[in-house]
């Protein structure tokens, strides 16, 4: 959800490149989702193939408690380190990132691929 907040009104493909996961996935978070009624998918107006996210009206609801509680929790876990060491540990998990990325791209390649 916070994801989807920052990126507005994302492509699944966009959501998908942006959370580093497969397909299948994001398909299986989004469908949960959806069922719990906090996000629903919706038409692109510029691409009729494709389908935007949005956050509903329960879901914004929900979003400050979310927001709350990941900003607690990434304080009682990081609040040991400095500035500094927070910068090259960001830095260092963008990498990580990039990198699992490349890889999960070429993964969903070979999955389509497959009959």
């Amino acid at each position: 959800m916070l994801a989807v907040d920052e990126a507005g009104t994302p492509r699944m493909g966009e959501l998908k490149d942006r959370l580093g996961v497969t397909g299948r996935s994001i398909t299986s978070l989004v469908d949960g989702l959806e069922d719990e009624g906090l996000l629903r998918r919706c038409d692109d107006p510029g691409d009729r193939r494709s389908i935007r996210l949005e956050i509903t009206a329960k879901g914004r609801e929900h979003l400050g408690e979310i927001k709350a509680l990941h900003d607690a929790h990434a304080e009682l876990t990081f609040g040991i380190l400095s500035d500094a060491e927070r910068i090259a540990m960001l830095d260092m998990f963008d990498r990580l990132r990039d990198h699992v990325a490349g890889h999960l791209a070429a993964s969903d390649k070979d999955e389509s691929r497959s009959p």
